[in-house]
């Protein structure tokens, strides 16, 4: 299949002709992988030296400090593409989208690792069991807590969050056949005298799709242990958007004005009125064109 707005990606990056486009996936996935085995190693590093007494009693906040580090990272990273973007354009001119896309591009791969260590069993991890039961305690499923039988508990969680994973998806999909994925690598943030208006029946459902498949995935992964640690791992992914948002949103309102304030008003920022649920789904069953 090929992708709506490649081409004028492909434009936008002349060092990277023919298959070579497809390094910038592949260091993505490489700089993901790393990331969430630096998340794991953190979480069970007090199990491998459980003879330092302090790794042991940090030990539960690890794995909340982990995820902070790498989505603070990961918006560093993106934030370069708007803070840098005058210098940039100044010095480099057509080239200066080419020289940031690696940037952009390890600042996405960094949060599919953080929305995963949602979905993480902490207290299971290899080699050996937590050194501070808080972190068993915090890594345990709720459900039993609020009255749901154990044997009931697995079947919820698992179902739920199968479903919010798939319309997750569904969304991210969607929006990728919808807007393209010139417009899903912020091309025209370098070029917006290249864009042009999307009127999408979506965008008077909610104002960023792509971000609410992000929040969804997330929370699937929530609720698929739907412990403490998911909760608060879940947190991070959530707010880890929101600051994406705002910051794109800064970049939207100066460039629109009042209209754009007009239209925040009006339109939900990542969830679905149930008024529009009907439009939504007709968005998940987008076919490519």
């Amino acid at each position: 299949m090929k992708l709506k707005g490649m081409e004028k990606l492909r434009e936008k990056l002349p060092a990277y002709p023919g298959r070579k486009i497809y390094l910038l996936p592949l260091k993505g996935i490489a700089v993901g992988t790393l990331a969430y085995i630096f998340l794991i190693v953190l979480d069970i590093l007090p199990r491998m030296f459980s003879d330092i007494v302090l790794l042991g009693i940090i030990e539960p906040a690890l794995p909340l400090l982990g995820s902070l580090l790498v989505a603070t990272i990961a918006l560093r990273l993106l934030g370069t593409l708007w803070s840098r973007r005058d210098f940039m354009k100044s010095q480099y001119g057509n080239l200066s989208y080419q020289m940031m896309i690696s940037r952009g591009a390890m600042g996405v791969a960094l949060i599919p690792p953080v929305t995963l260590h949602v979905a993480t069993s902490i207290h299971s991890l290899p080699p050996v069991p937590p050194v501070n039961d808080l972190t068993v305690q915090f890594s345990k499923s709720l459900l039993p807590f609020l009255g749901v039988t154990p044997g009931l508990d697995i079947g919820i969680r698992l179902l739920l969050s199968g479903i919010v994973f798939l319309v997750g998806l569904l969304v991210i999909r969607s929006s990728i056949l919808t807007f393209g994925i010139d417009y899903m690598t912020v091309v025209y943030l370098y070029f917006p005298e290249e864009s042009e208006v999307k009127n999408h029946e979506i965008y008077s459902v909610v104002r960023h799709p792509v971000y609410m498949g992000g929040v969804l995935l997330g929370a699937a992964g929530m609720i698929f242990r739907f412990s403490i640690y998911s909760i608060l791992l879940f947190v991070i992914v959530y707010l880890l958007f929101r600051v994406q948002i705002k910051r794109e949103e800064h970049e939207l309102m100066a460039r629109f004005g009042d209209g754009y304030r007009e239209y925040r008003e009006k339109v939900p920022t990542l969830h679905v009125r149930p008024t529009d649920i009907i439009s939504f789904f007709k968005f998940l069953t987008i076919k490519s064109s």
